[in-house]
């Protein structure tokens, strides 16, 4: 049997004991299926993991299982950054310990294992496992070159209010986007901002773990304008504003200066 062959059946066997955790990378099980007969050819296979509060890609490179380990990545997660470095690092020894078979099996079994510690050994569902996380609170800044377009600072309102994000978008050229909420929810943000199109938009600092919230809504700052368009705001404003909220050094993260 090849390694090919071997991957396509030990995730056929994981899809019929876990099919509502186990998603599998279609392009990537089409070309193992063309090629599993072929002893000289060893494709990647990927397929992806999604728990309640974590979701996984797991890659099983071209020498798995017998030389190669399967390669694991958080693609978003609701747990701390603890929580989340001690999964990785008790999966990625399940992975190095079973070369030579199979470990998709016992890497979900960890998985799950896992998460219902976290809630006191409660059934494994959805509701009793994500009350059980505790909400980890992050806080994200973006320096924009220019934040005009009226759609763009409407859907960042809208998904604001879906996502429960506080904060502010500072409208204009510079732009500025800060945005507070749970670690996931950010995260889902952080995608969708960067699916627009910009001239210019980078994300310029990630606070994490964080003890509260220091903005109760999210809304468009405005300052005094100035420029032959009107386009720019007064910076000076806006340093006071940060200071007067203590963090007066986002001004400087943000611009250099």
């Amino acid at each position: 049997m090849t390694s090919t062959q071997q991957k396509l059946d030990e995730v056929e066997l994981l899809e019929s004991i876990y099919p509502e955790f186990t998603e599998v990378d279609t392009e990537d099980r089409a070309n193992c299926v063309e090629l599993a007969s072929n002893p000289r050819e060893y494709p990647v296979l990927r397929l992806h993991l999604n728990f309640p509060v974590v979701k996984l890609c797991v890659e099983l490179p071209s020498g798995y299982p017998e030389c190669e380990a399967a390669e694991l990545r958080f693609e978003w997660t609701s747990l701390s950054t603890t929580q989340e470095n001690e999964l990785l690092q008790q999966l990625t020894e399940i992975s190095t310990d079973s070369l030579g078979e199979g470990s998709l099996l016992m890497i979900v079994g960890a998985v799950k294992e896992y998460i219902e510690s976290l809630s006191n050994g409660s059934p494994f569902c959805e509701d009793t496992v994500t009350a059980a996380v505790a909400v980890t609170l992050n806080r994200l800044w973006y320096y924009a070159h220019h934040i005009y377009s009226k759609e763009k600072r409407s859907n960042m309102m809208k998904w604001s209010r879906e996502l429960d994000l506080t904060g502010f978008i500072l409208p204009g050229k510079p732009g500025v986007i800060c945005i507070e909420g749970s670690n996931a929810n950010c995260r889902e943000f952080n995608v969708r901002v960067r699916a627009m199109n910009w001239q210019l938009l980078k994300l310029q600092h990630d606070e994490r773990e964080l003890e509260g919230r220091l903005f109760t809504d999210f809304e468009e700052m405005i300052f005094d304008v100035h420029g032959r368009a009107n386009n720019h705001q007064d910076l000076g404003q806006f340093r006071t504003f940060l200071e007067d909220k203590q963090i007066g050094e986002v001004f400087t993260i943000l611009f250099g200066f």
